[in-house]
């Protein structure tokens, strides 16, 4: 992760370096009460990108389920 093409969707690929940082990051949100992490920082980031995925996948199936129905009984 180190060369700055950060694969946020390939959790696998993260480094022990890459771990402890998350790990120190997310003490500090949780000490200064910051949800989604420091405005700006690599946490924030993950979970921002995270939120838009599932909001994402939440609007294709909303409109997989809002789609009639094309099977006749």
């Amino acid at each position: 992760m180190k060369d700055g093409s950060t694969d946020f969707d390939n959790y696998d690929e993260a480094d022990e370096e890459t771990q402890k940082h998350l790990q120190k990051e997310f003490a500090e949100a949780e000490k200064n009460g910051w949800a989604q992490g420091k405005p700006g920082s690599f946490l924030n980031r993950l979970i921002a990108h995270g939120n838009k995925k599932t909001e994402e996948e939440l609007r294709r199936s909303g409109e997989r389920n809002s789609e009639p129905s094309t099977s006749s009984s």
